[in-house]
C-alpha cells in the first residue's frame, strides 16, 4: 500500500460516525480574513469534539472596521445554531474588549440568547483564563495598531489587571498578523517578559496570532504561565460543554 493510501485510510478511521462530534460540536465565528483558527484549534481538540466555523466580514483590524465587523455576529450564531452545535464561541479578542466588559458580556448573552445555545466570547475566555492564575501583573503582546493597544490596556486597567508592559506591533492588515511566524512570536514573549521584570503572567493577543508553538517553549523557558487568545477561547469552550481532558490543548492553562 502506498502512503497516499495509508494517510487516505488513517484520516478516515479519525472522521468515522462513532468519533464526528459524539462529545461535542463547536461552533466559531471568526473574523473573515483571519486564518489562525482554522489552523490551531482542530490541533488542541479531544478527539469526539467536531468544529463548525462561520465567517463574518472584516476588512482591517481597526476600531472602525472592527466595530462594523460586529453588527454581523448574532447572525452568524444563528446559522451556527442551525447546525446544531452545543457552544457558540465568538473568536475575536479586541472587538469586544475596546468596548467594555459590560459590551463584552452583552455581545456573550445576546449570542446565547438568539440561538439558544451557550456562548462564550474570546474576551470573556482570555479574562477567565488570566484570572485562573490569579496574577498581579502581567505582560502583553498584540499585532495591533496603537489605537487598539491603548483600548486593550484600558479595558484591563478596568477589570484591575495591571498590564506591566504592552509590546504591540502596529499591524492593521489582518492577514499580515497570520503570517508572523510562530519562532517570532516567541521572540517577542521573551522580550515582554524580560522588559516587564516582575510580570506573573503573558498574554498573546488576537485570534490570528499564531501561538501554539509559542506557548510550551515560552513556558519550558520562562517558568511563567502563558495565556493566548485561541487556547483560552477553546479552553473555556470545552468546559461550557463539560470536557476538561487534561491531556488535551496546549500550556499549563489546561491543567487548571
Amino acid at each position: 500500500m502506498n502512503d497516499n493510501a495509508s494517510d487516505h485510510r488513517a484520516r478516515a478511521a479519525w472522521l468515522d460516525d462513532e468519533d464526528f462530534g459524539w462529545r461535542a460540536r463547536i461552533g466559531v465565528i471568526v473574523p473573515s480574513r483571519g486564518w489562525t483558527p482554522d489552523h490551531e484549534w482542530p490541533r488542541m481538540l479531544p478527539r469526539g469534539v467536531s468544529l463548525f466555523f462561520t465567517r463574518i466580514p472584516l476588512l482591517a483590524t481597526t476600531a472602525a472596521d472592527l466595530e462594523a465587523m460586529g453588527k454581523h455576529a448574532v447572525a452568524a450564531a444563528e446559522l451556527l445554531a442551525s447546525a446544531e452545535v452545543d457552544v457558540i464561541c465568538y473568536g475575536c479578542t479586541v472587538e469586544t474588549m475596546m468596548k467594555g466588559l459590560d459590551y463584552d458580556r452583552e455581545v456573550e448573552a445576546q449570542l446565547s440568547r438568539v440561538s439558544g445555545r451557550s456562548a462564550v466570547t474570546m474576551t470573556g475566555a482570555v479574562l477567565k483564563a488570566i484570572e485562573a492564575f490569579a496574577p498581579r501583573k502581567i505582560a502583553v503582546v498584540t499585532p495591533y495598531i496603537d489605537e487598539l493597544n491603548r483600548l486593550e490596556r484600558k479595558f484591563f486597567a478596568d477589570v484591575g489587571i495591571d498590564v506591566c508592559h504592552l509590546t504591540g506591533l502596529g499591524i492593521a492588515n489582518t492577514v499580515e498578523i497570520a503570517r508572523i511566524a510562530p519562532s517570532e512570536v516567541t521572540t517577542l514573549g521573551r522580550a515582554a517578559l524580560s522588559a516587564a521584570g516582575d510580570a506573573d503572567l503573558l498574554f498573546l493577543s488576537c485570534g490570528n496570532l499564531r501561538t501554539l508553538e509559542a506557548i510550551p517553549e515560552l513556558e519550558a523557558a520562562l517558568g511563567k504561565p502563558v495565556i493566548s487568545s485561541n487556547q483560552a477561547l477553546i479552553w473555556s469552550a470545552l468546559r461550557k460543554v463539560g470536557i476538561a481532558d487534561k491531556d488535551i490543548g496546549v500550556g499549563s492553562l489546561f491543567q487548571r
